[in-house]
């Protein structure tokens, strides 16, 4: 099993990417489609939302446009509606991560989701996309295919991360500035690169590598530092202690390799060895 997160802006075109990759077979765990299910008539979240925001449910059924009036135009109450929504759509994801991981050990399982580092979840995922776009690229999107005004867009969009608090998170990044051509041909090499890292993973293959840079490492901390352990950052290569258990090591998808282990991604390839003790 590898757990592929997926997230970027509003409009970046994710959904373009994560259709692509349940073409080939990968799992898709969408937390839009969730959220509009806890959102719907009946949903888990429409009591709290009512009680919270007056006047936005009627006969339970919520006005999105009135909510979103409200909450998009005011930090405080768009915090206080996804400390209801979040809860919920994290609750749904799990409930799909261990169904998938039930029927098939071997799922490769995308969390497609536009909130996932901003809500503190950036290293929970093996491997993280990032998918980027021009912000006056996504206003235009959001007016022509959405109905919304350029204002209206443009609030969306600054209530999230940029590209670049995003890009120190990802594992890889799909440019989608271009041609719809271009970005399939990304996101092909993309889904060759994941089947090509999950298959080094489960039969414990050292690739060649194609892809060293101090990033990498640092990143790897951050999924280890999730997992309570600290690692210290060596060139492009990290040293963890030396009583870091071998299960936190698999966690983060690294296998063993003589006296160290290695993170197997070709394209993102790092060496973990051992703190030395007296």
């Amino acid at each position: 099993m590898l757990y592929v997160g997926l997230t970027g802006g509003i409009a970046s075109g994710k959904s373009v990417v994560s259709a692509h990759m349940a073409e080939h077979g990968m799992t898709i765990m969408d937390a839009d489609e969730i959220s509009r299910a806890v959102t719907a008539p009946g949903g888990a979240a429409v009591p709290a939302i009512d009680e919270r925001f007056p006047g936005t449910v009627t006969d339970g059924v919520v006005d999105r446009e009135a909510l979103a009036a409200i909450v998009f135009n005011d930090a405080e109450k768009l915090g206080e509606l996804n400390a209801i929504v979040h809860p919920l759509v994290q609750s749904g994801m799990q409930g799909m991560f261990h169904q998938a991981v039930a029927e098939d050990s071997r799922a490769i399982l995308v969390e497609d989701s536009p909130l996932l580092i901003e809500t503190g979840r950036a290293y929970v995922p093996q491997f993280l996309i990032v998918v980027t776009t021009p912000d006056e690229t996504r206003v235009h999107r959001l007016v022509e295919h959405r109905g919304m005004t350029v204002g209206d867009a443009r609030a969306r969009i600054s209530t999230q991360f940029t590209d670049e608090q995003r890009l120190p998170f990802a594992d890889a990044v799909i440019d989608n500035s271009g041609s719809i051509d271009a970005l399939h041909e990304q996101i092909d090499a993309l889904i060759a690169r994941i089947v090509e890292f999950e298959n080094n993973v489960v039969n414990e293959t050292l690739p060649k590598a194609r892809g060293r840079h101090i990033m990498h490492a640092e990143r790897l901390a951050g999924k280890l530092a999730h997992c309570g352990v600290t690692a210290r950052v060596k060139g492009m290569d990290i040293i963890v202690p030396a009583d870091t258990p071998e299960t936190v090591l698999r966690h983060v998808c690294c296998i063993p390799h003589g006296d160290r282990w290695v993170r197997p991604d070709a394209g993102a390839y790092v060496e973990v060895s051992f703190e030395e003790t007296l």
